[in-house]
C-alpha cells in the first residue's frame, strides 16, 4: 500500500494558469513585503525609488554575471533567449547547403574542395598520436560540432519522414530503383524501413571560408539501398546513386545577447531609479533648508 503514498512528478505546460502566475505571485509575495517594510519606514514614493535601486542593481550584477561569468561561474549560464523564443534561438548551429545553391554562392571555398583539411590539420595537430588527440578539448570539441553538421547535412541530402520514407524527386527515386534492380543480389526478398538511407563516406573536413572567413565543412555522402533476406536479415548495404558532396557553415550564434540585453536594461532602470532616488534626497534637503527656525522671544524684564 505504500505505492499509493507516492507522488507521481507531472510538468506543467507554459501556457497553464499555475505556470503564468508563478512569478506574479513570486514577487508580489517576496518583493511585496520588503516594499511593504520601507513603504512604513520611508513612505510610498521614496519605498518605490529605494527598493528599485536595489532591485535593478542586483539584476545589473545578476546579468553581467551571466554575461562575462565569474569565480566558478562560467560563461552564458542565464537566460539563453527571450520571450517567446525557443530555447536554441542564439544558440550556435551549423546550416548545410549542397554546390549551386543559393547559399553556396557566397562562399569561394565551395569551388575548391582541396582547400579543405580535416580536423587535426586545420588545429595544427596532425603530428599529433591519436590517443592523445582524443583527450584533446580543442580537438573533442570541434569534432563534436562537425558531428553535428554531418547529421544535418544527411538530413537534407536525405531527408527521411517518420515513417521511414525517403522525401526524394521522383527522377531522383526512379534512379535508385534502376541501380537496386539492376545491382540487388540474389538473396535479397524484402527491403527494410528506412529503405534509402545516407552513409558519410570518409571523414568531414573543414576550412575557413576566404571571402567570408566563415567555418564551412564539407561531407561526401553515398545514398545506400537497405534489403534483407527471407529470414530478415539486413544484408550490406547497396550504393544507389552518385556520391555527393555536402556543406554546411557555421554561426556562431550569440548566447550572449539575452544575458547582454538583460544587463542593459537593468542598467538603464538602475540609473534612472538612483536618479529619482536623488531627486527625492534633494527635494527634502531643500524643504528642510526652507524652514526658517522662529527666533526665540526674550523675556522683558518687568521694571521695578
Amino acid at each position: 500500500m505504500s505505492h499509493l503514498f507516492l507522488a507521481v512528478e507531472s510538468v506543467i505546460p507554459a501556457d497553464h494558469p499555475v505556470a503564468v502566475l508563478a512569478i506574479p505571485l513570486g514577487l508580489v509575495f517576496l518583493s511585496g513585503s520588503v516594499y511593504v517594510l520601507l513603504w512604513s519606514n520611508y513612505g510610498a514614493k521614496k519605498a518605490a525609488a529605494i527598493y528599485s535601486v536595489a532591485f535593478f542593481g542586483f539584476n545589473l550584477l545578476l546579468g553581467v554575471f551571466w554575461w562575462f561569468g565569474g569565480p566558478g561561474i562560467p560563461v552564458n549560464l542565464g537566460i539563453s533567449h527571450l520571450p517567446g523564443q525557443p530555447s536554441d534561438q542564439y544558440a550556435a548551429r551549423w546550416y548545410p547547403f549542397e554546390a549551386g545553391s543559393e547559399r553556396a554562392a557566397f562562399f569561394a571555398s565551395v569551388n575548391n574542395t582541396s582547400e579543405f583539411v580535416e580536423v587535426a590539420e586545420y588545429l595544427g595537430k596532425a603530428d599529433v598520436p591519436s590517443d592523445r588527440l582524443v583527450a584533446d578539448p580543442a580537438f573533442a570539441t570541434l569534432s563534436g560540432s562537425l558531428g553535428g553538421a554531418v547529421d544535418a547535412m544527411a538530413n537534407q541530402f536525405l531527408p527521411i519522414d517518420g515513417n521511414g520514407i525517403a522525401q526524394i524527386g521522383g527522377q531522383r527515386r526512379q534512379s535508385y530503383e534502376d541501380d537496386v534492380a539492376r545491382s540487388a543480389p540474389a538473396n535479397a526478398t524484402g527491403r527494410a524501413t528506412p529503405f534509402y538511407t545516407a552513409e558519410p563516406v570518409g571523414e568531414p573536413r573543414i576550412v575557413d571560408d576566404r571571402g567570408t572567413g566563415t567555418l564551412v565543412a564539407v561531407q561526401r555522402f553515398q545514398a545506400v539501398a537497405n534489403l534483407v533476406d527471407a529470414a530478415g536479415t539486413p544484408l550490406e548495404p547497396l550504393p544507389v546513386g552518385d556520391p555527393v558532396d555536402w556543406y554546411a557553415f557555421y554561426d556562431p550564434g550569440a548566447d550572449t545577447f539575452p544575458s547582454a540585453l538583460w544587463s542593459l536594461i537593468s542598467l538603464a532602470l538602475f540609473v534612472l531609479s538612483l536618479a529619482w532616488l536623488d531627486r527625492m534626497e534633494q527635494r527634502e534637503k531643500r524643504a528642510a533648508a526652507d524652514v526658517v527656525e522662529q527666533p526665540e522671544d526674550l523675556a522683558v524684564p518687568i521694571a521695578q
